[in-house]
């Protein structure tokens, strides 16, 4: 538990005179190390609340907090959660290495141009259809989607591997950006947009499509780094147990 001690006063004594000594606004954190650590890796992950991570990622908040709070011993847990929030279950639990386990891997979570119209189909459930290693200096958030197809051929080809951090709504720096856009309809595509012939609506160009007029959208996440196919082979990791929802917007892997 953090507690807070506001204006304590004590005297220092000395062989020449007593001194009034105030102290300022202090915070310590009682909490068990293993506690601190989890609270750390979820912000670190992106989750800015125990909310918002229990949420995404379908746990019970009740049992969640009492681990983040010490209340309870989160050994048996620390496996689920070391996996969720990406880091070592060793530090995590002892403090022991460095909080990331190996290099830093981002989990592919859908397949671009997978879906009907070049749609964006995502795993369903508690999982992805595996990981590749991050791109340097990209967020803890970063996650990875794979093309699928050549509907975005001469932009990102079959087999390549597109990597975006930040999930957040329409503003005016996506605009011209190559984003992954989801839209009002669910859907979720890779566009670029531009402003429509209204505030709120978009139009999303692509190199191998038609313009798509006036389209509300719910959120962008720009682009930020992508590795071809051949690239792509020497680190990327397979879940052989993937199943797909076509617009399921929610296991996207960021936090709104």
């Amino acid at each position: 538990m953090i507690k807070t001690v506001r204006y304590a006063q004590s005297f220092v004594k000395s062989k020449r005179t007593a001194v009034s000594c105030f102290l300022h606004t202090m915070t310590y954190d009682d909490r068990p190390d293993a506690a601190i650590r989890l609270q750390k890796a979820r912000e670190a992950r992106g989750f800015k609340t125990a909310v918002d991570a229990t949420k995404f990622f379908g746990w019970s908040y009740d049992t969640y907090i009492q681990h983040e709070n010490g209340t309870r011993g989160l050994v048996r847990a620390a496996a689920k959660y070391a996996k969720a929030f990406r880091v070592s279950e060793g530090w995590l639990l002892t403090g022991d290495g460095s909080m990331a386990d190996g290099p830093r891997m981002a989990p592919i979570v859908g397949k671009a141009g997978a879906g009907p119209e070049g749609t964006v189909q995502f795993y369903t459930g508690d999982g992805n259809f595996g990981e590749i290693e991050a791109p340097v200096d990209s967020a803890l958030t970063v996650e990875a989607l794979e093309v699928q197809g050549d509907s975005m051929y001469g932009i990102a080809n079959d087999g390549w591997l597109l990597f975006y951090e930040e999930k957040e709504p329409p503003a005016e720096h996506h605009i011209g950006e190559l984003c992954v856009c989801w839209l009002a309809d669910e859907r979720v595509l890779v566009k670029f947009p531009q402003p429509g012939s209204r505030k709120g609506l978009f139009n999303l160009e692509s190199a191998n499509a038609p313009t798509m007029r006036d389209v509300e959208i719910n959120a962008f996440a720009i682009v930020t780094d992508i590795k071809t196919r051949r690239a792509g082979r020497r680190y990327v990791q397979r879940n052989p147990e993937t199943y797909v929802h076509e617009v399921q917007a929610q296991q996207t892997g960021l936090s709104e």
